[in-house]
């Protein structure tokens, strides 16, 4: 859960975290993670926490009220949330063409 989990780094997790990302997350934030309807997930700005335990927790939870990201704790298991968060951190830093501008607060 979002109070133990942990960056996973290995090759293994990080493809399964893509694979999901591509299956249900890309819709809205683009395959490169830059954002589209939802937001870029590849610069330093984050709505509700950068940190691994607040990217669980809002992969698991849902997005801010009214926004329209779902919360996926009842698709996804907490092992494949940690993939996909970890997947995410992966992603940052990274120059997607065409990004999203930043939103929320810088976390560096």
């Amino acid at each position: 859960d979002a109070s133990n989990v942990e960056v996973l780094t290995d090759a293994t997790a990080l493809a399964e975290g893509k694979s999901i990302f591509e299956i249900r997350c890309a819709v809205c934030h683009r395959n490169d993670g830059g954002g589209g309807i939802g937001p870029n997930l590849t610069d330093a700005y984050w709505i509700s926490g950068g940190d691994i335990a607040s990217v669980f927790e809002t992969i698991s939870n849902g997005g801010r009220p009214g926004k329209g990201m779902v919360a996926w704790k009842s698709t996804l298991r907490p092992s494949e949330i940690q993939a996909v968060s970890s997947y995410i951190f992966s992603l940052k830093g990274t120059e997607p063409p065409d990004p999203k501008a930043p939103e929320g607060d810088l976390e560096l």
